[in-house]
């Protein structure tokens, strides 16, 4: 019995020091966080990036720069698809966003990065025998369409941890508004939510001697990020990230960086003027037949959160 008992033990240890596999969606190319966001998931031993999806407008350059930012950090191994380049109810819109200027005619794609993003994310799961963590940090496109497609992809996502919504107090944001009826199909679907949003990541800046960090480590990753920092700031060096999506990575990596409130999220779908915006109700005020299945962060641990970040973006690439 106690040979058994130290067998369980190990094996209890193995499981937690793997790490999680992860589909990672995201609308890479405006905002810089996303690219720093990709570049914290890929440096973060727990995590195994498994595939990259975009979504959202030019879909074809945000494939392309994932591709690159992916080979500069030597992972190449990693699947990538090519997702929704409209929400489910708004049209497209233009897209020309500075970063996409790092790309040249040899930034290509394989033909298998084309396929569409939510038949590869069911692809995925569907196959594994693993549950996955999902971290959308742009508009919820492709999730809510695999979901819809295939409900029991369900069954194989261990949480969905996203950069969305503002939940202390209730108002839009970005990711949310841009496709308020995917976000509700998310908030409905039963899976497992943590919601990483505005109100908490607006208090993680990278600036002064973080930044500075990065600017100055000396591989070609960490480079072509502070890169692309730079294009972002559009000649104004006083125009400092603020790291809403990498938080969200953080929080698959360490849960114990944001103080979180179990409830569930409601999307305002029905008034132009508040389209988009979050609204979170707490367990202890659900009806009693209704399961809370979401966490949103009201609180971060900035300084823990940057410290992580800032020394994992100045490393050079893990092997």
């Amino acid at each position: 019995m106690k040979i058994f008992a130290l067998l369980l033990s190990f094996a209890a240890m193995l499981s937690a020091q793997r790490a999680k596999p992860v589909i990672f969606d995201t609308d890479i190319g405006d905002d810089i966080d996303d690219a720093l966001a990709l570049g914290l998931a890929l440096q973060s031993p727990e995590l195994d990036v498994r595939l990259v999806t975009t979504v959202a407008d030019d879909v074809e350059s945000r494939t392309r720069l994932a591709w690159k930012e992916l080979g500069l950090f030597g992972r190449h191994d990693v699947a990538l698809a090519t997702g929704a380049p409209e929400p489910l109810l708004d049209p497209r819109r233009p897209d020309k966003a500075a970063q996409f200027s790092v790309l040249t005619p040899a930034d290509t794609v394989p033909a298998a990065a084309h396929a569409r993003a939510a038949e590869r994310i069911i692809e995925m799961l569907m196959r594994s025998n693993e549950k996955f963590t999902v971290i959308p940090v742009g508009p919820l496109t492709n999730i809510a369409l695999a979901l819809r497609e295939e409900p029991r992809i369900k069954d194989h996502i261990e949480r969905i941890v996203l950069m969305g919504g503002s939940y202390f107090p209730a108002k839009r944001e970005y990711n949310i508004y841009r496709d308020r009826i995917a976000a509700q199909i998310v908030f409905q679907s039963g899976v497992p939510i943590t919601g990483v949003g505005l109100d908490v990541t607006t208090k993680c800046k990278l600036e002064g001697a973080d930044l500075a960090k990065i600017r100055d480590a000396r591989n070609p990753a960490s480079q072509f990020l502070y890169q692309l920092i730079t294009l972002w700031q559009k000649d104004n060096p006083n125009r400092f990230p603020t790291l809403h999506d990498p938080l969200a990575v953080a929080t698959a990596v360490n849960p114990s960086l944001v103080e979180t409130q179990s409830g569930a999220v409601s999307v305002e779908t029905a008034t132009p003027n508040a389209y988009g915006a979050t609204t979170f109700t707490s367990e202890d005020k659900l009806p009693k037949d209704t399961k809370a299945t979401t966490r949103v962060a009201h609180d971060v641990n900035v300084r823990g959160f940057l410290d992580l970040f800032v020394a994992r973006l100045s490393s050079p690439p893990r092997k």
